[in-house]
């Protein structure tokens, strides 16, 4: 930062915290003490707005519009995160407290940094996402380093609706919703998707991912994210921008203006047959190809495009059936989820990840209660019911970038990158919430109680590889099944 000093302002006679004064000095940092409703001089460019639930709206508005320096807002509670977020526009950040010194330090840091980019042409200043020139090169960069066996893609999304809401609206509702689509992007994106906006209602993202189901899969789960209904301010009802996708899957001989080209023509095909969709460039009608003038080359032309067609066909044919081979041999048959053999593969993987980029990762080991004793009741197809219908619960209460194997009978493991044991045990808590309430049933009609039970563990430079986490996870997993079954225990 060219300022280390920053101005913390609050309403009413709250003060800053001696402790918290102490810890950022020890980081860089001075803090000059202000209240909202007062105009504060300091060398600085950087402030902090202290927000509650009883703040004054119409002084914190005030204090907000007068001011235009960098302002990270601190928020209370929920509601008065909401009204923050309200206030404040993209190039300003919120963050609910409490914050520690260090995680303040990190968020001032990164405000300057995002103001920085913005400046020098690198980010967009409506979404604080990277512009077009600046996913180009990640793009090039993206194609260059891909590794064999990795499977990445170029998603491009264009609003549907976006004319209509700026026609009927305004801009600023348009611009609102532009930010909240980005914010729903990058919610529900990986830590290393990159994601841009790139025109004026289109929006680029990066995917790397295992192999090409999980590709197409989250690619379409950030479209519905994308596409979900938005709440306005000053706007009764809420909007929607909707959206089309084009895919493009990126291999090394592919430049990034073809990558491009390639997403675009999917999603401009997404468009016409119907919107609201996503579409791979390799499964798009090319019947829109120029072949040039028929009238004088009928003949060979149409016996050229007959034959490029059938090499298509033929060359599809092959990459489905591999692709359908692959999903077989890495896919639980009866539960859809992921089996013991990708497990074991992509764990690997993420550890070596996690520890290489120094990031957290964390297992949730899952075990159906009393499993023998659904089947010896109710049978064992209702209990091949039972683990369908639980994967399916399961599935829909992880995160996008979380994934669900199954270990084994009636153990399962969810594997959740960039997560710490906090965020991890809330994680299994919120699946196995999800499951006792869950009605199952039985192939007669009955219904069937199930619960679960969880152990959960995370990775730390003790452990060396995918099994000794696994462990950690599974003893948990035990000592929760001792206490009374139908909980969640983290290992310590």
């Amino acid at each position: 930062m060219s300022h280390q000093t920053i101005l913390w302002t609050s309403d009413g006679d709250r003060g800053v915290d001696p402790a918290m004064l102490q810890a950022l000095a020890s980081l860089g940092f001075a803090v000059i003490p202000g209240q909202v409703d007062r105009t504060q001089e300091m060398d600085g460019h950087v402030r902090i707005l202290q927000v509650s639930s009883g703040s004054d709206v119409d002084s914190l508005r005030r204090a907000y519009g007068r001011d235009r320096r960098l302002t990270l807002m601190i928020a209370d509670d929920s509601d008065s995160e909401c009204l923050a977020l309200d206030i404040v526009d993209v190039r300003d950040e919120v963050a609910r407290g409490p914050i520690s010194a260090r995680g303040l330090a990190a968020r001032l840091r990164r405000l300057v940094r995002r103001d920085h980019d913005v400046a020098k042409g690198h980010l967009d200043a409506i979404t604080g996402l990277a512009n077009r020139r600046a996913f180009l090169r990640m793009l090039r960069d993206a194609i260059r380093d891909m590794l064999p066996g990795e499977t990445r893609g170029l998603v491009i999304i264009d609003a549907d609706y976006f004319s209509q809401v700026n026609h009927e609206y305004g801009h600023p509702v348009g611009d609102c919703l532009l930010a909240a689509g980005a914010s729903a992007l990058s919610a529900g994106a990986s830590p290393d998707d990159r994601i841009a906006r790139i025109g004026g209602d289109e929006f680029a993202i990066l995917l790397t991912r295992y192999d090409l189901q999980t590709l197409v899969h989250d690619a379409t789960n950030l479209l519905q994210r994308f596409s979900s209904p938005i709440t306005v301010r000053g706007v009764d009802t809420p909007l929607r921008l909707g959206g089309s996708a084009g895919l493009a899957v990126l291999h090394p001989h592919l430049t990034e203006s073809a990558a491009m080209l390639q997403a675009e023509a999917a999603m401009y095909e997404a468009k016409a047959a119907g919107r609201g969709r996503l579409l791979p460039f390799d499964f798009i009608s090319d019947a829109n190809n120029q072949v040039g003038d028929l009238d004088l080359q009928r003949f060979n032309e149409a016996t050229q495009n007959f034959s490029e067609r059938l090499v298509k066909m033929v060359n599809d044919m092959g990459r489905r059936l591999v692709e359908g081979a692959r999903r077989q041999a890495l896919q639980d048959s009866l539960t859809g989820a992921h089996n013991r053999r990708y497990f074991d593969e992509r764990l690997a993987r993420e550890m070596a990840q996690a520890k290489a980029l120094r990031r957290p990762l964390s297992l949730a080991f899952i075990d159906l209660d009393n499993f023998h004793g659904i089947n010896a009741t109710y049978g064992w197809p209702s209990g091949d019911l039972v683990l369908r219908g639980f994967a399916g619960v399961a599935a829909k209460n992880i995160r996008l970038v979380d994934w669900l194997a199954r270990y084994g009978g009636e153990e399962f493991c969810v594997v959740l990158p960039d997560t710490g044991l906090d965020a991890a045990v809330e994680v299994a808590e919120r699946v196995r919430t999800a499951v006792a309430q869950h009605g199952f049933v039985a192939t007669d009609g009955r219904a069937v109680t199930v619960t679960i039970i969880v152990g959960v563990a995370t990775l730390t430079h003790e452990v060396s590889t995918a099994l000794e986490l696994a462990v950690r996870a599974g003893k948990a997993c035990l000592r929760a099944k001792e206490g009374g079954r139908n909980r969640v225990v983290s290992f310590d």
